[in-house]
């Protein structure tokens, strides 16, 4: 990487950091928030400071002031754009549902991958399929992650289940 781009990089960081501590109140108030000493809220609003906000301060201010002001930095950074989840229609997002659609997918993986070794030969047509199952089955597990952490989050749910019509 460049110095250029290195100095790029820090500089439009440092600019977030330093918005994100304006958008909280100021040095004190986003001390007071991040759990973090006055100094060092200091150190990392400074121009001339190398020092930058700590990940769980950063994701403490964004939440407090409603405006991922650093979070939206690092993915232009990336080249990246974040999408506001209020941008996003509700997806119904659930442990049971998650949970379920993972399960399908493993079960076509199984299936096919039980198919492929039956003749005690694996074409390449054959592993490619299986191949292409188990990313499928790869990108559900993020989903099912989610929906657990959220749960953990809240300290637990109840699973809602009820008999209908009893």
């Amino acid at each position: 990487m460049s110095d250029t781009m290195t100095n790029a990089w820090f500089h439009r960081l440092k600019a977030a950091n330093r918005m994100l501590i304006k958008l909280n109140g100021g040095i004190e108030e986003s001390a007071e928030l991040a759990s973090i000493s006055k100094s060092q809220i200091g150190r990392c609003n400074s121009t001339t400071d190398t020092e930058l906000l700590p990940i769980t301060a950063i994701i403490r201010l964004e939440a407090e002031c409603g405006d991922p002001v650093v979070t939206r930095a690092m993915a232009e950074l990336h080249e990246c754009t974040l999408v506001s989840p209020k941008d996003k229609p509700a997806d119904g997002r659930c442990v049971m549902r998650d949970n379920g659609e993972l399960q399908r997918l493993n079960g076509e993986l199984q299936i096919g991958l039980a198919a492929a070794v039956s003749d005690m030969v694996i074409t390449p047509s054959e592993a490619m399929v299986s191949l292409r199952n188990l990313e499928a089955v790869e990108r559900k597990i993020p989903d099912l992650k989610t929906s657990l952490t959220q749960i953990i989050a809240r300290g637990g749910i109840s699973a809602g289940l009820r008999v209908v019509n009893d």
